[in-house]
């Protein structure tokens, strides 16, 4: 009799982990892996552009998004590209999706989340650039808040409102509460400009912990801070994201 009872409660703890709705079951559920392959479809994510007068000239700063063709020598075929001319010698350049409780969010949860970045770059390693090399001096940074990340007319930067942030990505390479700096923009391989090719940066060794709202909102954003006072041109390709809740 005990015997059988042993294996009743063992088949129970088994189930229990296929049954919707069962601690168990969400305990696994909690790791949740977000893909975004932007080779068919821009998966409702948006562009944005700060750092730079709020009165800024769009015929000098060149400020692209769009979910479009990739250069020949890159696969897929489109993705998100960001394309900007740093005259402000600050620029940061970002895509942002916001993500709610339809995509599993749990309210009040702090979550410690890791990205993946695919995107396709023509700065060659070493380069010389005005204000810093073009590759080196582009640094990528992933980021997660619990509102939405916004660029607003703020304060007064030697006597020009700029457009800043209202999240806390840091300045340039420094990492910020909101975001942290995973690498830059610098090939690995060809040593041409206009040469495209894919690089994949993370942030496994140090996920970024935070915070969603009451209501189960988190926003997450990928973007480059520069100190290269040129224009850059990127496609992003694919970006997955992890999120494990913080017991």
């Amino acid at each position: 009799m005990k015997r059988m009872l042993t294996v009743i409660l063992t088949l129970v703890a088994a189930l229990s982990l296929m049954v919707p709705g069962c601690d168990r079951a969400n305990a696994v559920q909690d790791r949740m892996r977000l893909e975004y392959d932007f080779s068919k479809s821009y998966h409702d994510w948006s562009g944005g552009f700060s750092d730079l007068p709020a009165d800024y000239d769009p015929d000098l700063y060149q400020l692209e998004f769009a979910h479009t063709e990739t250069p020949a020598e890159l696969e897929p075929e489109r993705a998100l590209m960001l394309s900007g001319r740093n005259a402000s010698d600050d620029l940061f350049m970002f895509v942002k999706k916001g993500l709610t409780s339809d995509d599993g969010i749990a309210p009040n949860t702090t979550y410690r989340i890791t990205f993946e970045v695919a995107f396709g770059t023509d700065a060659p390693a070493g380069a010389v650039g005005i204000g810093g090399p073009p590759g080196e001096s582009v640094w990528v940074k992933v980021g997660a808040a619990p509102f939405e990340p916004v660029a607003r007319p703020e304060g007064d930067m030697g006597g020009e409102e700029y457009l800043l942030m209202n999240v806390d990505k840091g300045r340039q390479n420094d990492d910020g509460e909101h975001a942290l700096r995973i690498g830059d923009v610098a090939k690995a391989h060809d040593e041409e400009f206009g040469v495209y090719e894919l690089k994949t940066l993370n942030n496994a060794d140090e996920p970024l912990e935070i915070t969603s709202d009451e209501a189960g909102n988190l926003w997450i954003f990928v973007g480059t801070d520069s100190g290269f006072e040129g224009a850059t041109t990127l496609y992003y390709t694919n970006i997955s994201v992890e999120l494990v809740p913080v017991e």
